[in-house]
């Protein structure tokens, strides 16, 4: 599904170049669940913001299927994103002034399905995530472990075949966290979606099939 090649990405430093990504080689196959782990900038973010064409990489290649990710225009980028990416964040990211529905159809109101299909796709993923019965209330009368539900259903909204999460239980307790990874399990293996997270929890990266270790931007092991 998703092939790095000799990933290295680079910032201009007036103490010279600093590196987050060296030389990353990584495949990625459709249904895997792969877990990212590493300390404080050993690259974990930069690798997915990387794999999401939010980044450019200062050299080698990301290939989605046969799509060149880091040649690709931002029009060619954001269809990406929007066609085939879903997106799960530490912060949960929700709309304060939207309800749990109409934050899971957010990324619907480009246009596309009518406004029925909408309702009826986003009721659908909040009963798959157990807040069918909280579709009306705010993020502010939501837990922190709902909010994060909701915030997995808007992820699978666009039907994606890739999640790219970020520390998506860090603001969780242990309890919450783990209802979060057999969320994640659930999408994966039932639902056959290729997920690829970041994270600090050794009780999280277990979820995953594959765990891929970084350091200094390099992969220590796992690829």
């Amino acid at each position: 599904m998703l092939t790095l090649k000799n990933v290295t990405k680079t910032y201009r430093h007036s103490d010279g170049d600093v590196y987050a990504l060296r030389d990353i080689d990584l495949t990625i196959g459709a249904g895997d669940f792969i877990t990212v782990t590493g300390g404080s900038g050993s690259g974990k973010t930069t690798l997915l913001l990387c794999m999401a064409g939010l980044m450019r990489p200062t050299s080698g290649t990301i290939t989605f299927g046969d799509r060149k990710i880091e040649t690709a225009t931002d029009k060619e980028l954001s269809a990406y994103r929007s066609k085939h990416i879903g997106f799960v964040m530490q912060s949960f990211a929700l709309i304060p002034y939207l309800t749990a529905i109409e934050n899971v159809m957010l990324p619907l109101a480009v246009p596309g399905a009518g406004r029925t299909d909408q309702v009826s796709a986003a009721t659908d993923l909040l009963q798959l995530v157990g807040l069918e019965n909280r579709r009306n209330h705010l993020p502010r009368e939501l837990s922190a472990g709902q909010q994060q539900r909701v915030a997995v259903a808007r992820a699978m909204i666009n039907e994606p075949s890739l999640i790219l999460a970020d520390e998506p239980t860090g603001n969780l307790d242990p309890a919450l966290s783990g209802e979060i990874m057999q969320l994640f399990t659930e999408i994966n293996k039932q639902r056959g979606v290729t997920i690829v997270m970041v994270t600090h929890s050794p009780a999280a990266a277990a979820y995953g099939n594959r765990n891929i270790r970084l350091a200094e931007g390099r992969i220590l092991a796992g690829a």
